[in-house]
């Protein structure tokens, strides 16, 4: 082998451990990105959400401006779907201004459902002002408003008086399926 051919060989395999370490390194940043709602931010919003393990975050490249609401692990403390969801209503009540297109609902960084913006939002509003009667009229309204990966609707709609008992079945469903 010539010096040339040395040079050259050296140079492809330094590019292709710049490539590997960056891709690596990509795929943690991007799986995680930047936290937009700690856990110590969704403490400071209710003392009642303290040690649940939830955050709100955003990829580093994110031209959709998606956010991710991430349940993580049980560590400091148990909680349950009504924790869960009281955490998402107050996270939707502190986005309420920010600039985002969706909020996808994972469980453990593994993305399950999502929610656009406007409707997120507006479940936030709702909220923030008490508009319903009780809190829980805006837990069976979140799976009229979710969605599954692929764009469709992620329960059916349930007209009629019976349907409020099939909105709380779906809420259920969707809160354990991010609890799992």
């Amino acid at each position: 082998m010539t010096r040339k051919d040395k040079l050259l060989l050296l140079a492809i395999v330094a590019v292709l451990l710049i490539v590997a370490a960056h891709a690596f390194l990509s795929v943690d940043v991007v799986r995680h990105g930047s936290k937009v709602i700690s856990r110590v931010e969704l403490k400071n919003l209710d003392p009642a959400n303290n040690g649940i393990n939830i955050e709100v975050t955003q990829p580093w490249y994110n031209p959709k401006k998606e956010l991710a609401f991430n349940v993580g692990d049980p560590d400091e403390r148990d909680f349950d779907r009504f924790d869960v969801t009281r955490c998402l209503l107050q996270c939707a009540q502190e986005l309420g201004q920010r600039d985002f297109s969706r909020i996808y609902l994972c469980n453990k960084g593994d993305r399950l459902y999502y929610i656009n913006a406007d409707d997120f939002k507006q479940l936030g509003e709702q909220y923030k002002n008490g508009e319903t009667i009780n809190t829980l009229s805006l837990y069976v309204k979140l799976p009229r408003v979710t969605y599954t990966l692929n764009d469709s609707l992620a329960f059916p709609e349930h007209p009629g008086m019976l349907g409020s008992i099939n909105d709380a079945q779906d809420w259920n469903t969707m809160m354990s399926n991010l609890l799992r």
